[in-house]
C-alpha cells in the first residue's frame, strides 16, 4: 500500500513505516516523551532523523486521572508548534479528540487527525473533510481517561473491534471525510489477553483495505505480558523490560502487515524494522502469493 498524504508519499509495501510520538500533554506516564513548547521542533527534526516518517503531536493525554485540559489550552499547546513544524515540512498527525482543536490544527498546518474516540465529536468529521485530511479513528470502549472503568468483557474481541472500525468508516466516508485510517486501540478497555487476539487479529484487520496504524507502545498490557500484575501507566514505565516487550510487539505487528506504528523509542523501532521490512520484502520475492503489502 502505498499512503499519500498532500505531497508526501509513504510507501508501506512489504514495509512498516513510524509515527512518533511527540508529546506537549504535561502529564504524559511516558515522561521522556514530553517535550516543551519551544524544545518541540529540535525534538521533531531528531525523530526525523532517527526514522519518522510522521510526527503525532499531542497536548491532552488520555492517562485515566490526568489533566484535564480545556480546548483553548489544548490549542494553545498544539498551535505554535504545529505552526513550526509546518515550515520545517515535518508530515504532521495531530492526536485529539476534539473537534474545535482539531479544526485549529487543520488551519495551522496539520497533515492529519489522530482521533482516539472515532470522531464521537460530531464535528469531527466535518473538520477532517473541510481541509480534505485523512481521520485516523480507535475502537475504545468508554471515553478517554475513563476507559480502564469501561466493561471490559467481549463475545469475540476481535470481530467486534473490526466490525466497529469498518462501520464507522463507513459511516466518516459517506459524511466526506476523504481517508480514514484504522486503529484497533491496544490497552483501551482490553484484557492482556485481549490485545493478543487482537495482534494475531491484524491480516483480517488489513482486508478491509485501509491503513493500519497500532500504538502499543510502552502501554501497561505488555508489562502483563511480562508477568507482572496489571499496574498504572506510570508505575509501567519503570519496569525493566519495557522497550524490549515493546519492540517484540511491534516487530510481530509489522511482520503481520501493518502499515505503521506509533512509538515513543524511534531509534531502536527503526532498527528493529529495517530487519522486519527486509524479511517481509524477501518473503514477497521466494512467496509472493502469501505475502502482504
Amino acid at each position: 500500500m502505498r499512503i499519500t498524504i498532500r505531497d508526501h508519499v509513504i510507501d508501506c509495501t512489504d514495509r512498516t513505516a513510524i509515527m512518533a510520538v511527540l508529546n506537549l500533554a504535561t502529564d504524559s506516564p511516558v515522561r521522556e516523551s514530553v517535550v516543551a513548547v519551544d524544545e518541540a521542533v529540535r525534538r521533531a527534526a531528531a525523530l526525523r532523523d532517527a526514522g519518522a516518517e510522521i510526527i503525532d503531536v499531542g497536548a491532552h493525554s488520555t492517562r485515566t486521572g490526568g489533566e484535564t485540559v480545556t480546548p483553548q489550552g489544548e490549542i494553545d499547546r498544539l498551535c505554535p508548534v504545529v505552526e513550526a513544524l509546518r515550515a520545517q515540512d515535518h508530515l504532521i498527525s495531530v492526536d485529539t479528540w476534539t473537534a474545535s482543536v482539531a479544526r485549529a490544527a487543520a488551519q495551522a498546518g496539520a497533515d492529519l487527525l489522530n482521533d482516539v474516540s472515532a470522531g464521537s465529536d460530531p464535528e469531527m468529521a466535518r473538520v477532517a473533510a473541510d481541509f480534505q485530511l485523512p481521520l485516523i479513528i480507535m475502537h475504545m470502549r468508554g471515553r478517554p481517561k475513563e476507559h480502564r472503568r469501561a466493561d471490559q468483557r467481549y463475545n469475540d474481541v476481535a470481530g467486534e473491534v473490526r466490525d466497529f472500525l469498518a462501520q464507522r468508516a463507513a459511516a466518516l466516508t459517506a459524511g466526506g471525510v476523504g481517508e480514514v485510517w484504522l486503529d484497533p486501540g491496544f490497552e483501551f478497555a482490553k484484557t492482556a489477553p485481549d490485545n493478543v487476539r487482537l495482534l494475531l487479529d491484524l491480516p483480517n484487520l488489513l482486508r478491509l483495505g485501509r491503513p493500519i496504524v497500532i500504538s502499543a507502545s510502552r502501554k501497561s498490557f505488555l508489562a502483563e505480558l511480562l508477568g507482572h500484575p496489571k499496574l498504572p501507566s506510570s508505575e509501567v514505565q519503570a519496569l525493566d523490560g519495557l522497550l524490549e516487550a515493546t519492540l517484540a510487539f511491534n516487530a510481530l505487528a509489522a511482520y503481520l502487515g501493518t502499515h505503521i506504528v506509533r512509538v515513543h523509542d524511534v531509534p531502536a523501532t527503526a532498527a528493529t524494522l529495517r530487519v522486519v521490512n527486509a524479511v517481509r520484502a524477501q518473503r514477497r520475492q521466494e512467496r509472493p502469493s502469501d505475502a502482504r503489502g
